[in-house]
């Protein structure tokens, strides 16, 4: 296994700069995991090297890649995905050659120039009556999960959702605590007597150490429950769990809530980001706010 920090690193390699992308991958990883970053994106990033660029590069210094090159093998390599999904990768190798330079393991950025596009917002549909409609037709442990989602607002996947534990939650305070491997921060969100109930109800009966389970074992994956969901309940617009997160966030701001509450139950970066992220959806706000407008006479 190579050194996990930059400073361990042969005074041979580093002095003549010729570290490899090989190299530079495995020390951003061990770095980053010591730091407490997801497991789960460390090894996305290690497998999206291993496969298109280590085979390309092989042991060629960092210094001698370009820019075109790597624009051109993620382009190939991710040809029938969205934009979005070449703008993630592209972001990861960003980021490692940003580190070996803030090390001083290499001089100049390969990545330096690009930027990852904008993301257009999705085009959620589902409305609070139709989450009701899956939730009634849905398996007990993706109901239950729909219900956890949506009174917590979390990231629906194994991040944050099916990472949840009892002991989690702060029964006296009325509160759980949430990690966010994707922001590596930790959030508290509170809980209302109804859903604190509902969660004293379930402990009672629950056979893991995970709030959401199924047949007394965590929930890796929910997506194909869901799926079956929206077909029995005939719904054709596409619907994914994490709407349910976005439902949570419109249907808070639409009464009225918080804009810097809901960003922070949202644990996202900024305010702004939450207005850019989910005010456009608000007609019904933009409407109560032109209302208040004074009439001229």
């Amino acid at each position: 296994m190579l050194p996990s920090t930059p400073e361990a690193i042969s005074e041979e390699v580093a002095v003549a700069g010729k570290i490899s992308l090989d190299q530079l991958a495995q020390m951003y990883i061990n770095s980053r995991k010591v730091e407490g970053t997801s497991i789960r994106t460390l090894n996305e990033i290690k497998s999206f090297l291993k496969r298109h660029l280590i085979p390309v590069f092989a042991q060629r210094p960092v210094e001698e890649i370009k820019y075109d090159e790597i624009v051109k093998i993620v382009a190939k390599a991710y040809e029938k995905r969205s934009p979005v999904t070449r703008g993630r990768y592209l972001s990861y190798l960003k980021t490692v050659f940003k580190f070996g330079v803030e090390h001083d393991l290499i001089e100049k950025n390969p990545l330096r120039q690009w930027h990852k596009p904008r993301e257009k917002p999705r085009d959620t549909k589902l409305t609070v009556d139709d989450l009701q409609k899956i939730k009634a037709e849905a398996e007990p442990h993706l109901a239950w999960a729909i219900e956890v989602a949506w009174n917590l607002g979390v990231r629906t996947g194994p991040s944050e959702l099916l990472a949840l534990t009892w002991d989690d939650i702060n029964w006296a305070d009325k509160t759980i605590n949430v990690f966010a491997t994707k922001t590596n921060t930790r959030r508290t969100v509170p809980l209302s007597d109804e859903f604190l109930a509902r969660l004293k109800e379930k402990k009672a009966s629950a056979q893991c150490d995970r709030v959401v389970e199924y047949n007394g074992r965590p929930v890796k994956q929910i997506s194909r429950a869901m799926r079956t969901a929206c077909r029995r309940t005939g719904i054709t617009y596409p619907v994914v769990l994490y709407d349910v997160r976005h439902l949570f966030a419109t249907s808070l701001l639409n009464e009225g809530g918080d804009l810097s509450a809901v960003s922070k139950l949202m644990d996202h970066s900024s305010i702004q980001m939450t207005a850019n992220n989910y005010y456009h959806l608000l007609g019904n706000e933009k409407r109560r706010t032109i209302a208040r407008l004074p009439r001229l006479e």
